[in-house]
């Protein structure tokens, strides 16, 4: 393992063991070895849980964060750090795992999942808008990033359970483009998630305001 400087790694490089990666596989994150190594989640397991915890038809995620400190470490490399690049790279890697929805026949629009204006403001930009946009490479398809709309500003949801986070989630979502059409398919993305709260509200929003949500995409499941 290298240092903390991995973190802030330049393309082509294994954000694990930094060893360098064929130049035909840009989209690639980490190298064969190192990504065996992953809980990854993109199978049966990872959708079960979601479907279960936000009852919607499609869902996937890419792996499990739990005891993998370097999966940790470059969640929040893109959480808290700022990286653009590593994000789109993480959202591009997913898509490539996950197979596009073959049975949607209507066009798909990738929704990432908003920040409230001022956390977005103190970030510098939404990493689940950027998670969708390498996400949008591999799957060939648009993403709406003003699609939805945070309407307050509250702490820090760590370390609550379901109940509470759904409380604090209801009604907290607006949708702000009603002219996207009915037939549209729209896919959520979020780089995390916890209990599913958070992606149950923001498809509630879409679906009372008649759009067609099909379900999500996450990077990692806590």
């Amino acid at each position: 393992m290298v240092g903390s400087g991995w973190s802030v790694l330049l393309p082509r490089h294994c954000a694990v063991c930094n060893a360098w990666l064929p130049a035909e596989t840009e989209w690639m994150i980490a190298c064969d070895s190192c990504a065996l190594d992953w809980p990854e989640l993109h199978a049966g397991f990872g959708s079960m849980v979601m479907k279960e915890r936000c009852r919607m038809p499609f869902a996937a995620m890419g792996f499990r964060l739990r005891t993998r400190g370097e999966l940790n470490a470059q969640l929040g490399a893109i959480k808290y750090g700022g990286n653009r690049w590593l994000a789109k790279q993480w959202g591009n890697w997913l898509g490539h795992r996950v197979p596009r929805l073959a049975s949607y026949s209507q066009p798909l629009v990738l929704v990432p999942v908003p920040l409230h204006w001022r956390k977005q403001w103190k970030r510098g930009y939404n990493q689940a808008e950027w998670i969708a946009r390498g996400l949008s490479q591999a799957w060939r398809c648009e993403v709406a990033s003003s699609a939805l709309r945070r309407l307050r500003h509250h702490s820090s949801m760590t370390g609550m359970n379901r109940v509470d986070r759904v409380g604090i989630v209801r009604d907290l979502y607006q949708v702000e483009s009603p002219g996207l059409a009915s037939e549209i398919g729209i896919v959520l993305v979020d780089d995390v998630m916890t209990t599913g709260a958070t992606l149950s509200a923001c498809g509630n929003a879409l679906k009372r305001s008649g759009l067609n949500w099909l379900g999500g995409i996450t990077l990692a499941l806590a």
